[in-house]
């Protein structure tokens, strides 16, 4: 059958954060709830970094985005901990040297969970097409992980979702590198925190979709306007900017605010971006996963869609 190339080939777009991700788990299941079936249905191609490719290797599978949801908020706390920010200087200095000497976290509960998600499955059993930034930090390369949706697109159909899955989220400091093959890797988020711009790429280079084609929904981890807590000082050391996080918070927002930029310059009003304000009171970060962050993150999903048209929401379901 020739294809036809005058309907719109649809991209989602999910970006990192950690435990923020849980945001745009709210997002998507609040989504495909209103589709009424598994929502990757509605998409030519999922790109995801870090915990959002996480999210789009479920999406891919067609797992429900339920069952992520309720994986952040019962084990949340075993993947990162039960702790919430430090509130004092030494609170702050206790934490940082939980990751001096290696990693602040083992990974082995997030492989335990993984696992559990996949069953096994590789990369060339995915349902839809999809696209995973990592680093391969062997050769300090970028690295794309994608299913074989093309003929420029093969080589990765072999490997484990969960090991996908692992080496995207794999932030320095906080998780081990994974070993991949002969490499390991970490968090694609290092180059494409927001993988708009990697999925777009993907659909013109690789796939030969015209620009005028596309549309894309990009969803965000609830850091639009991040500021630290605290303020910021000129001289800010090493526990100014990694308290709290600060340093990744700040990475992931303007990676993210950089490509709103670039992709609505493209695709102007078939760009379509999800996200909300960062709420600096609200005690959040990349590893706070107790309840109160839990809860507070899925209000700020439901806020988001509570505040969609009809005409939006038409947009993102297309």
């Amino acid at each position: 059958m020739a294809e036809d190339n005058t309907r719109s080939f649809r991209i989602l777009s999910l970006a990192g954060g950690g435990y923020l991700g849980l945001y745009t788990a709210g997002v998507l299941a609040g989504l495909e709830a209103r589709a009424g079936e598994p929502l990757a249905r509605r998409f030519d191609l999922i790109a995801g970094t870090s915990v959002g490719g996480l999210l789009a290797l479920a999406l891919a599978f067609e797992i429900p985005v339920a069952k992520i949801v309720t994986l952040f908020r019962e084990r949340g706390s075993e993947i990162f901990s039960a702790r919430g920010l430090p509130t004092s200087r030494v609170g702050r200095l206790l934490d940082l040297t939980r990751a001096v000497l290696g990693p602040k976290y083992t990974g082995d509960a997030l492989r335990a969970a993984l696992d559990e998600i996949f069953e096994g499955r590789c990369l060339g059993e995915a349902l839809h097409s999809l696209v995973v930034p990592a680093v391969n930090v062997s050769l300090s390369q970028t690295k794309v992980f994608k299913t074989p949706h093309g003929e420029m697109s093969t080589g990765d159909e072999h490997v484990l979702a969960a090991d996908v899955a692992m080496a995207t989220s794999a932030a320095p400091a906080y998780f081990p590198s994974v070993r991949v093959g002969k490499y390991l890797y970490a968090d694609g988020g290092i180059f494409a925190v927001a993988p708009d711009q990697v999925a777009l790429h993907e659909t013109e280079h690789f796939l030969g979709v015209p620009l005028k084609r596309v549309r894309m929904l990009s969803i965000g981890t609830a850091t639009a306007g991040y500021r630290p807590a605290d303020g910021v000082d000129a001289n800010d050391g090493a526990v100014g900017w990694l308290s709290d996080g600060r340093l990744i918070l700040t990475t992931v927002s303007v990676q993210q605010q950089h490509v709103e930029s670039m992709l609505e310059d493209r695709l102007g009003a078939r760009y379509q971006r999800l996200d909300t304000e960062w709420p600096a009171a609200a005690g959040l970060g990349i590893d706070v996963a107790t309840a109160e962050a839990a809860e507070a993150l899925l209000r700020m999903s439901e806020r988001t869609l509570a505040r969609l048209s009809s005409a939006a929401w038409k947009q993102a379901l297309g």
